[in-house]
């Protein structure tokens, strides 16, 4: 499938969702990415928005415990990530997401694991995102690639592009 379909597709299932289904497997995903992130020291994470996959009890969950954690900001056709103390670190910036102001940088190669955003996934691990290609510059470099998803959201296949970068796991529920 192409990754515009697969896009679309991955969006509308997510969409779909009511409100109860979120939260019954936000609480399946967080179990599940704590668990992951149990022997990580530091972790990237997306700040989730709208009906992604939940990240803002998992962000607060990993700094209570501990773990130094880095989130991203949009700088020209790129992500830069900084460490932050708490969600209160954040203000909205490039397409209305929360984002850090550029005080603590943390390289992607320096994270333990990187939580990735999706709109759409396969089984071998190609992604969707929302097409602007903000993660694909960036994942190469990181060392354990886990994206966050709703089961709605996979696809039979999706093309591969050469600059795509398989995710290593896709955390589900």
């Amino acid at each position: 499938m192409d990754k515009n379909t697969a896009r679309r597709k991955g969006l509308a299932a997510r969409a779909a969702l009511t409100e109860k289904q979120r939260e019954e497997k936000n609480a399946v995903l967080y179990e599940k990415a704590m668990k992951l992130a149990e022997n990580c020291s530091c972790i990237g994470c997306y700040v989730s928005m709208k009906d992604e996959a939940d990240t803002h009890r998992l962000i607060n969950a990993l700094i209570k415990a501990g773990k130094t954690v880095a989130v991203p900001r949009v700088t020209g056709s790129t992500l830069r990530f900084y460490k932050i103390h708490s969600l209160q670190d954040l203000q909205e910036g490039t397409f209305h997401v929360m984002e850090p102001a550029e005080i603590n940088p943390c390289m992607p190669e320096e994270t333990d694991l990187m939580f990735v955003p999706l709109s759409a996934f396969d089984s071998r691990g190609n992604r969707t995102g929302y097409g602007r290609g903000y993660y694909d510059s960036v994942l190469a470099q990181c060392r354990y690639k886990a994206g966050l998803a709703y089961a709605e959201q996979e696809m039979d296949a999706i093309e591969a592009d050469p600059w795509d970068i398989p995710l290593d796991e896709i955390i589900c529920a």
